[in-house]
């Protein structure tokens, strides 16, 4: 008889855990408290990124400090309060911003992007289901000489730990992408970087997996779980429903964190809220290699028929209201580095919201549980959630399996805080 799997999160992370373990030959449900693809994974940008070597705690983050965390028109940005949890969490990012974390990160976060841009690979070239990939590389477009040298500085970095990394000018983005300008001195190039749409990607994975016999549970919202003897053998959800499992994967995002107290874990997490918006292609927007613009710290993806915009991280936000001031800074600024771009308020389309699960030294969280040998978690991507999904999955998949991951996971283990 099959093993039983409950999948408690349907976003990408827990879309991949699913099909992997699937594919291993478990019986799988899944449990989403909304539409499966609507929550985080929805409005990302999509990138595929092992240019994200650096992790979000890092000193050019401190070096910046209040100067953008009380502007609230910068691209970080912290919403006083008065809270416990987020005055813990701030300091104990702000003591991982050294070039020590970093460097001591660096080859971890580059092998798990390069790892999850493999298996994102394989899935394209397998015949389970289909969806829009692209090896488009990444452009981070500097405006001004300060902000590319940082950029020169991180390429000269990326190639020493075996990533292939550029610095462009103005006539190399010519050549590049010869029927938009950019109002920039020049770009770093990072050509492993990729792309997908991950609303599409997830519906691909949903409809091959309900096409398979899994089966998903939406709008159905777990509320809580019932432990003993050192297990978890149900959850329970809003409508104090019952659910029985062999094993439990927590794929919850920035949620996560309250359903960990009850396994005694402590996962600090802020939701660090971004907001995008979609906006129709048009001569200006006549290129296909996705950019961030790099002062601004918005990302810019472009598709066949569409362009998403992305940006923000705000802390201290926990609700997915849509905030007009972050939007129309999205706006301008994709206007004042994209030549003969002029985004109206009118003409931006699908505006969403969503809240990034950020740990405090900016490596995820996933891991099987030491005090119950039947639950796995797998949340606190911030940015890279995309990213590593197919990553994330493999490597539950792995641990389900009892086998040896691909990867040494020991940085992203679940008790480094507790």
């Amino acid at each position: 008889m099959k093993k039983e799997i409950a999948i408690i999160g349907g976003g990408i992370s827990g879309m991949c855990s699913a099909y992997f373990l699937h594919k291993s030959g478990y019986q799988v449900s899944i449990f989403d408290a909304n539409k499966i693809g609507v929550e985080c994974s929805y409005g990302n940008a999509g990138l595929i990124v092992p240019s994200h070597f650096e992790t979000l705690a890092s000193p050019g983050i401190l070096k910046k400090g209040l100067k953008w965390m009380l502007n609230p028109n910068s691209p970080f940005f912290l919403k006083p309060k008065l809270d416990l949890d987020l005055l813990k969490w701030i300091i104990r990012f702000n003591t991982f911003c050294t070039t020590k974390h970093v460097n001591e990160n660096k080859h971890f976060l580059k092998d798990i992007n390069l790892y999850s841009l493999d298996l994102y690979k394989q899935l394209k070239q397998s015949s389970d289901f289909e969806f829009d990939f692209k090896n488009s590389g990444l452009l981070m477009m500097c405006k001004e000489e300060k902000t590319l040298k940082e950029e020169q500085a991180l390429v000269k970095e990326a190639k020493e730990i075996g990533l292939n990394a550029e610095i462009l000018n103005s006539d190399d983005l010519k050549k590049l992408e010869p029927n938009a300008t950019f109002n920039v001195l020049g770009a770093s190039y990072f050509k492993d970087d990729s792309k997908i749409q991950p609303y599409d990607f997830i519906i691909a994975i949903k409809n091959y997996l309900e096409k398979n016999g899994v089966n998903i549970y939406e709008n159905c919202l777990i509320e809580d779980v019932n432990i003993s003897n050192g297990k978890v053998v149900s959850i329970v959800d809003s409508s104090n429903n019952d659910y029985s499992f062999d094993q439990y994967v927590f794929t919850t995002g920035i949620y996560t964190s309250k359903i960990a107290k009850k396994f005694n874990l402590n996962l600090p997490m802020q939701g660090g809220k971004g907001f995008s918006f979609i906006t129709e292609k048009n001569e200006a927007l006549d290129f296909s290699t996705p950019m961030i613009l790099a002062e601004e710290k918005v990302a810019v993806t472009p598709y066949s028929d569409y362009v998403r915009f992305g940006g923000t991280m705000m802390l201290g936000v926990n609700d997915l209201t849509i905030n007009d001031r972050r939007i129309n800074n999205i706006r301008k600024a994709a206007n004042s580095y994209i030549n003969g771009l002029e985004i109206s308020e009118s003409s931006m389309k699908d505006i969403w919201a969503g809240l990034r699960p950020c740990s405090p030294d900016g490596i995820p969280y996933i891991g099987r549980s030491d005090s119950l040998s039947n639950v796995i978690i797998a949340t606190g991507h911030a940015m890279m959630g995309v990213s590593l999904g197919p990553a994330t999955g493999k490597i539950v998949s792995d641990l389900i399996n009892e086998n040896n991951t691909d990867l040494n996971i020991q940085k992203m283990n679940l008790n480094r805080f507790t």
